[in-house]
């Protein structure tokens, strides 16, 4: 009873994962001074109440990198369920992924948040080994679940045929 009584003190939140895509690659930032500090993550945040995804991904996506992402192309990739003991805290996921429309010159627009943003491949997002480790756990979940190969391939079609 006493653990169900805590339970019902604490929320689960719900997280938007934006996989900003743009000529074949997808924007990612290295986390600071939060849960999570120095790792890779994408743009993203809470969901607000009364908020689609999309509008959300859309929203702190330009609050957080400063580009405007295209609303036609604003899509549900996957979710996932994140149970973090070690901070006490419980978050969905939700992971979109949309195109850049204009200017794909990220700014750090929280810089309290994220040291910087830098346009990476699959293959360096999917490399173990490679500079952009550790990823922020829910992205790291996410690309070990999911393949994202069309994803990619869709975004380096568009950026052919521009």
């Amino acid at each position: 009873m006493a653990v169900a009584a805590a339970a019902a003190e604490k929320a689960v939140q719900v997280g938007v994962g934006v996989m900003i895509m743009h000529q074949g690659k997808v924007l990612v930032g290295k986390r600071i001074g939060s849960h999570g500090a120095d790792t890779w993550q994408l743009a993203g945040g809470h969901l607000e109440f009364g908020e689609t995804f999309e509008e959300c991904a859309l929203r702190e996506s330009e609050e957080e990198t400063g580009l405007t992402l295209d609303p036609a192309s604003a899509k549900f990739v996957v979710a996932n369920n994140n149970i973090m003991s070690k901070i006490d805290r419980h978050y969905v996921t939700i992971f979109m992924a949309a195109d850049v429309m204009g200017s794909s010159e990220p700014r750090i627009m929280e810089p309290l948040k994220c040291g910087g943003w830098e346009w990476i491949s699959q293959a360096q997002l999917l490399d173990n080994k490679g500079p952009y480790r550790p990823l922020f756990s829910p992205l790291a979940k996410m690309v070990e679940e999911h393949d994202l190969s069309a994803l990619f391939a869709a975004s380096a079609l568009a950026a052919k045929e521009e």
